[in-house]
Formats: structure tokens, C-alpha cells, sequence
């Protein structure tokens, strides 16, 4: 028995939280960059946090310029912001768009050059110099457990790419969780975040790169997103759904930046990247897709995620394939995702989007995905 298991530098998870934010900053920069998307610095709450900051001594500057997926210019504009007020933190709040941008950001205000030629498969390949700045993560979405990630998933739609700035550096030093903080997550936002984590764990846990301590930490987030997911969305009150979705997403994380992804990543950041579909919509799309293709090659997991998504314990090897691809149409019906593109006015870009595939996700899949195959599995769905 050997592996390696990275995580945040600290991890503060429990409802009200929150509160504890300023404490937790204070010993770690004395300007913040504080990054928000533009919905969420409507309701208020990255303002709250700034005023928590600021009557704590610290110096904060906002930047509430988050909408969509992070891109290469909005991160360029949040660094050069950051280096023109003098700051020496970050902290992202809000989804796993805002929390990438500060994270990049942090990476990117201590090293020099174009960001570009330090994602993955598109630019020069460069290792950070220095040490990214210190970073603070404030998940108000239970999605993609970018809190506790050493990457950020930076796009650039000219360029039609989608790719990870990563380093094990990059990861937060603090990850605060507060479950509160999601309940005013719309319903749709709930179900495409929700989904996406749910993803994240079940690719996780069939990943070639799975060991004992994600496959421990992957079973338990199933189970919790398997129960819980469905509440969370027909009722964003409901604190102990909330909570369970917010441990769940935090889990995919972990397991994440430990075992890494599947096709099912590799293909959704093609679509993100080139069609602008949602990621969580996406992954959502093709897990019961993906699943049925890794049925053969994963094994005795496929009985144990039959009945970790279904709450059955009599469900045999024979009927595993089927209960959970079952399961997983059903959950998506439940929560108004459709079964497939066919909408979004896809068709004929096939060969476009495989060739926009996220490579570092695709070989983490269990078993190789030809390229005959993914473009058959995305045709199907367009």
C-alpha cells in the first residue's frame, strides 16, 4: 500500500463559519484581492465580507467581475489589478468560477510572463518560478470543490480551449465551507453544480489514478449527493441537504486533485470551451454515457455505485450497469437537465469538439477512450 494525498492547508467546514473569516485571513496577507461574480455581488454578500475584512484592519479590493467560466483575459485584469492596488492575498467567494479566478490570480501576481504558457497543452509548458500569493477559498456553490483543487480551469473562447493552470502550490491555504452560504443558490445553479460534483466523485473513484484514502472519500460523497442532491433542489432551505451537498462537492475535490477525472471531464470542457454549454450541464449529459462505456473495466465499483446512487443493498452484478445508468437519467429528469444536446443547435461539430478534448482528463479514464469512440459518443448526443 502506497500513495500521496494533498489538500487545502486547512480546511474550516460547518454552518455560520463564516464569521471566523477575518481571524483566518489576518495571519496570511494584509490586502486582499476579494473576487466575486457579478450575481452574486447582488445579494450583498461579497460586500459583507469585504466590511468583515476591512473593520479587522485588513485592506481589501474588490473585483465583482466574474461571469461565466474564467478566461485568460479576466484573469489578466484581476492581476493587474491586484499588482496596481498593492495586493499580497486573494479570496475568492462564490462558485468554482470565481474561486479558479482567484486562485489563478494568487499563481499568477507572484510569476511573470503570459498565463497562457503555463496552462496545460497550449502554451510553453512553464512551471511556476514562485510561490503563488496566498490564496483563501469561500465556497457559496456545491459544485466543484474548487476550494480544495490545485488547479484552475482557465478558457479562452477565440482560441477555443479550456485548460488547467496546476500546482500543487496553488492550492488554498484556507477553505472555508459554510454550508449557509449555498441556500440561496438558484435551483438550476443547485442541480449543474450538484451533478458536476457527483461526477467528480464517480470519475474520481473509477480513475486509474484512485487510491484506498479517494476511493474511502468518493464512496461517502456519493452517498451524500446520492440523498441529498434532489432536497437541496426542490427545497434551498433544507439545511441538512445543503450540508450534505457542501461535503459532498468538497470531497470531489479532494478526491480530485488526488485521482484526477474521466472522459466525461474531458469531453464537458470541450463543450464549455467551444458551444459555451455549462459545465455541470455537460457532465451531467454524459455521465450515464460515459458510465456505460467503463462499465467492463472498473469492476467491483460498478456494483458499489449501483447501490450507493440507488440506497439499494440487493442489486447483483448483473443488474449493476443498468441500475445505475437508471439511476442517473432519473436523478437528471428530477432535476430538469435533458438527456441530451440535441437543443443547443450542436450538430455537424463533432470533430470540433474532439479535437478541443481536455487531454489530462481523458487519461484518466479507466480504460483509453479511442478517438472513433468519443467522437461517437458526442455525435450521438448532438
Amino acid at each position: 500500500m502506497s500513495f500521496e494525498f494533498i489538500s487545502a492547508g486547512k480546511i474550516v467546514f460547518g454552518c455560520g463559519k463564516a464569521a471566523a473569516l477575518p481571524s483566518l485571513c489576518r495571519p496570511l496577507g494584509r490586502h486582499f484581492l476579494v473576487v466575486s461574480d457579478k450575481a452574486l455581488d447582488s445579494t450583498g454578500l461579497p460586500g459583507r465580507i469585504c466590511d468583515a475584512l476591512n473593520s479587522s484592519g485588513l485592506k481589501v479590493t474588490a473585483f465583482p467581475r466574474v461571469s461565466g467560466e474564467p478566461t485568460v483575459d479576466l484573469v489578466e485584469e484581476a492581476v493587474a489589478l491586484a499588482r496596481t492596488s498593492g495586493c499580497d492575498a486573494t479570496l475568492g467567494v462564490g462558485g468554482g468560477s470565481s474561486i479558479d479566478t482567484a486562485k489563478a490570480a494568487a499563481a499568477m501576481l507572484q510569476n511573470t510572463g503570459d498565463i497562457v504558457d503555463y496552462l496545460e497543452g497550449v502554451g510553453k509548458g512553464l512551471a511556476l518560478a514562485r510561490d503563488p500569493a496566498p490564496f483563501v477559498a469561500v465556497p457559496t456553490t456545491a459544485g466543484t470543490g474548487a476550494e480544495v483543487t490545485k488547479n484552475a480551469v482557465i478558457a479562452s473562447h477565440e482560441r477555443k480551449f479550456k485548460r488547467s493552470l496546476r500546482d500543487e502550490r496553488m492550492l488554498a491555504n484556507v477553505a472555508l465551507v459554510d454550508p449557509e452560504l449555498t441556500v440561496t443558490a438558484p435551483p438550476a445553479v443547485t442541480a449543474y453544480s450538484g451533478m458536476d460534483a457527483l461526477t467528480q466523485l464517480i470519475e474520481s473513484y473509477v480513475s486509474r489514478k484512485s487510491n484506498l484514502m479517494t476511493d474511502a472519500l468518493a464512496e461517502s460523497g456519493i452517498a451524500r449527493a446520492a440523498r441529498s442532491l434532489r432536497r437541496a433542489y426542490r427545497d434551498g432551505g433544507d439545511i441538512d441537504a445543503r450540508s450534505d451537498m457542501a461535503y459532498a462537492s468538497m470531497l470531489s475535490g479532494l478526491c480530485l486533485a488526488n485521482s484526477g477525472l474521466g472522459a466525461d471531464h474531458g469531453i464537458a470542457a470541450a463543450l464549455g470551451a467551444c458551444a459555451g454549454v455549462p459545465h455541470g450541464l455537460a457532465c451531467a449529459v454524459l455521465l450515464p454515457h460515459v458510465m456505460a462505456y467503463n462499465a467492463p473495466h472498473i469492476g467491483d465499483k460498478l456494483l458499489v455505485i449501483a447501490r450507493l446512487l440507488t440506497g439499494r443493498c440487493d442489486i447483483s452484478d448483473s443488474d449493476a450497469i443498468r441500475a445505475v445508468t437508471d439511476s442517473l437519467y432519473e436523478l437528471a429528469h428530477d432535476l430538469n437537465i435533458p438527456p441530451d444536446f440535441r437543443d443547443l443547435g450542436l450538430a455537424g461539430r463533432g470533430d470540433e469538439l474532439l479535437a478541443a478534448c481536455s487531454t489530462s482528463s481523458m487519461n484518466g479514464n479507466p480504460v483509453d477512450m479511442s478517438k472513433q469512440d468519443a467522437l461517437g459518443l458526442i455525435n450521438s448526443l448532438l
